[in-house]
């Protein structure tokens, strides 16, 4: 039998204030089992064999009226945002137009924007800490590359972040603390609503609307220059094929749904590409002798520097070392809540039947560590665990690793899953793979626990790092590669 527990909303919110939400929700699995209810109307599970439940694509549950703080907001105007539509039947239909621009194939023929600003980023920390002997504050450094590259990628420039050029402190101040007031929000909707005119929520709204403000000067810059597209013949941006959607599907994007579209990287595509990256400084850094062991593969390899996809996807010990990074570092900090909708049958492994109306999620940080999955070690990070054993046979490991996939949540699941994440996998694993074979990073102080600020995604601080250069490798090498 598993077990049921109540936790008013208002509990939810106030742990979304102190930023202890995955840590609230992961110990109430462990203390009440694999079903906890929390508030009146949802349940949690921690079940990896719920997913498929919860999030499939075979009838999928449509989102929760949860997510309607998290709307793109512009002067009173909402814009559609795929990533806060409650509706299915609307999601697909806003969804389609785009599908194909988000799959890899595609984002490859935009991988020489990801390239220039692996080239900038590295050019930059030589400047800024090699040269000076400063110790590198990851996440800072990591966020300023992720969201020039995603800038790059969407619209051929980027913000100036790594190269000083942008307001570093002003551009995003406050940022964090307007994602976690809609976090807040997310809990109680209504509280939302009703607080919604009031001047501290109009402060926060008017930061997260520097996104869609940013995004509506870039489309009509675009169009200022006389033409709808900056193609080339071997590449175009993101915008560029946005652009071209409104002309594809006129009766489905219109100029609210497109300016959707061109909001969505430059809000979701930045935060959890900087937050991976400092995890790997991070947990390579408390195990140097894996940072070795990467940086070994990546010598045996015969990389051009910046590598390409279509290298770094086949390099097994480096995927390795990402895939237990993000299983170790969950990123959603919020539920990503589904409503069972009239006449949906949902029923517990007890017997039980969930009635109409309630909401249900599962927390990839419930998952994640999941024994019977991942093993006794799963609070462990251990690259290995995602290669073949000695002992295993070739069907016994495609059998674990399917299960150890099908339990990971980090980029989502079903037809919700976040659909930029071959953008920012193409990203992590280029960088990576530059980084560690051209330095040898090993942290400050390997003692010292890093502090992690949740909001809707989560973020870390305290992390600090030393860069040198590895035997054989120098700047001068990546100018000549460029």
């Amino acid at each position: 039998m598993q077990n049921l527990t109540r936790a008013p909303d208002l509990f939810q919110m106030l742990d979304t204030y102190h930023e202890r939400t995955r840590l609230t929700i992961v110990q109430l699995h462990e203390e009440y089992g694999p079903v906890v209810q929390v508030g009146p109307r949802t349940l949690l599970f921690s079940d990896p064999a719920m997913i498929e439940q919860v999030y499939g694509n075979r009838s999928p549950l449509p989102k929760s009226y949860h997510f309607k703080p998290l709307r793109h907001e512009l002067n009173g105007v909402v814009y559609p945002n795929i990533l806060a539509m409650e509706s299915t039947k609307d999601h697909a239909a806003i969804k389609r137009p785009i599908a194909g621009i988000y799959s890899m194939s595609n984002v490859t023929k935009s991988e020489r924007f990801i390239d220039e600003c692996i080239l900038q980023f590295v050019h930059q920390l030589n400047k800024e800490f090699i040269v000076t002997e400063k110790p590198l504050p990851v996440y800072q450094w990591a966020h300023y590359f992720a969201y020039d590259t995603i800038m790059k990628v969407t619209a051929s420039v980027d913000f100036g972040l790594m190269r000083g050029e942008a307001d570093r402190e002003g551009m995003f101040k406050g940022l964090h603390d307007a994602q976690k007031f809609r976090s807040m929000g997310v809990c109680m909707p209504w509280v939302f609503a009703l607080l919604k005119r009031t001047p501290l929520a109009q402060v926060m709204i008017k930061r997260m609307g520097s996104f869609p403000r940013r995004a509506r000067e870039l489309i009509q810059n675009r169009r200022a220059q006389g033409k709808t597209t900056t193609k080339t013949n071997d590449r175009e941006d993101l915008l560029d094929q946005l652009l071209e959607t409104k002309e594809k599907f006129p009766q489905t994007v219109d100029e609210l749904v497109l300016h959707g579209y061109a909001t969505t990287p430059l809000f979701a595509g930045g935060e959890s590409v900087a937050a991976i990256v400092t995890a790997v400084v991070y947990f390579l850094g408390k195990q140097p002798s894996i940072a070795d062991k990467l940086h070994a593969e990546l010598q045996s390899s015969g990389l051009q520097m910046p590598p390409q996809w279509v290298e770094v996807q086949k390099m097994t010990y480096l995927d390795a070392v990402i895939h237990e990074t993000l299983r170790c570092f969950p990123l959603g900090a919020a539920l990503s809540r589904r409503a069972i909708p009239p006449g949906r049958e949902f029923v517990l492994d007890d017997g039980r039947r969930v009635p109409a109306g309630t909401s249900v999620a599962i927390l990839g940080g419930a998952t994640h560590f999941n024994q019977d999955v991942y093993g006794a070690d799963a609070r462990l990070f251990r690259p290995e665990r995602w290669l073949k054993e000695p002992t295993e046979s070739p069907e016994e490991y495609a059998e674990r690793l399917r299960w150890m996939n099908r339990a990971d949540l980090t980029w989502g699941a079903g037809d919700r899953a976040c659909m930029g994440k071959n953008i920012a996998r193409c990203e992590i694993y280029k960088l990576v793979a530059t980084l560690y074979s051209t330095f040898d990073i090993r942290l400050v102080d390997p003692e010292k626990e890093w502090k992690l600020r949740e909001a809707l995604g989560i973020k870390q601080e305290g992390v600090e790092a030393t860069l040198r250069f590895r035997p054989g490798a120098s700047l001068e090498q990546l100018q000549r590669a460029k």
